[in-house]
């Protein structure tokens, strides 16, 4: 125990600064992962959603998120995998070498597009009433003033407004446009990108939804991938208390990279089941991600 850390520092030159240095004065000090509650994605489930705008989700490449359902965050398995990343290198650093998610992981685990147009932005200082307009217009509704901070918008706003309007199939196909981006915009700040409030997401996420093209989707996979290292790396730091980020997408990958850490399969996982249960086949097969889901508590 008395040599944890690094031996060689001439690589790993931020060890005085990481959070392993507090493993022995304080081993009991865990992460709080933002957005860990199912609570947040049984609202998805409350109203299920059309097929015409599952079809949608599916060619923003989203549907697979909502198939695989939510999985219990397991808050010291999370802090154990920051005590070992390495922002220096942005691996994990375990006794049997490095390791770390790459683009195909995030590509099998949730079947996010790892090619296409990059999701890049700069903020925009624009008043509440253009924001406003800018949510009617390419959403369907217009928020609250009370429901933006700056270029960032409420998560309860877009959840109750879910709750209360669903598509069927008289409604006009700018309607099942605008549902779905309802639901990608709640997907990314719940569940891929949480925000250090946790209750928040940037509308610049929108723009990258203006133009739904199925042949080609958003590079969403990498941005992803990115804002995870990002958090990882934020999180290591000593002092810190909570990390954002993809937490389900990380915790599926040590499960299938250390399959002794993995749960034991049950056959009591009814509230943990997945959103889209498609009885016809229409739409396709589930993810990687989704076997935990079906199969695990």
């Amino acid at each position: 125990m008395e040599n944890f850390g690094p031996i060689d520092t001439s690589v790993l030159y931020g060890q005085a600064n990481h959070r392993s240095e507090d493993v022995l004065g304080d081993p009991d000090a865990t992460l709080t992962v933002r957005r860990g509650d199912i609570s947040f994605f049984r609202v998805l489930q409350l109203v299920p959603r059309h097929i015409r705008v599952l079809q949608v989700l599916q060619n923003m490449s989203f549907l697979g998120i909502l198939q695989c359902g939510h999985i219990e965050i397991d808050t010291h398995l999370i802090t154990a995998l920051v005590e070992r990343w390495r922002p220096e290198t942005h691996t994990f650093h375990f006794s049997v070498g490095e390791a770390t998610v790459t683009l195909q992981d995030i590509s099998i685990i949730w079947a996010l597009p790892t090619e296409g147009n990059l999701i890049t932005g700069v903020d925009i200082k624009w008043t509440t009433q253009q924001w406003q307009n800018y949510c009617h217009q390419w959403l369907g509704f217009r928020p609250n003033e009370n429901a933006f901070k700056h270029s960032r918008i409420k998560l309860s706003a877009l959840l109750d407004w879910l709750l209360n309007n669903t598509c069927d199939d008289e409604s006009p196909f700018d309607a099942v446009l605008q549902e779905a981006r309802v639901c990608v915009m709640c997907i990314i700040g719940g569940i891929l990108c949480p925000d250090a409030t946790g209750n928040t997401v940037s509308l610049l996420y929108l723009r990258h939804m203006e133009i739904i093209d199925e042949k080609r989707p958003s590079n969403w996979g990498t941005s992803v991938l990115a804002y995870l290292y990002r958090e990882l790396c934020m999180a290591s730091q000593r002092g810190k208390t909570n990390i954002g980020g993809a937490m389900q997408l990380l915790q599926i990958w040590v499960w299938s990279r250390i399959i002794t850490l993995a749960p034991i399969p049950s056959n009591n996982a009814v509230d943990l089941m997945p959103t889209v249960i498609d009885v016809e086949n229409i739409l396709p097969i589930p993810p990687y991600a989704a076997r935990y889901v079906y199969l695990y508590l």
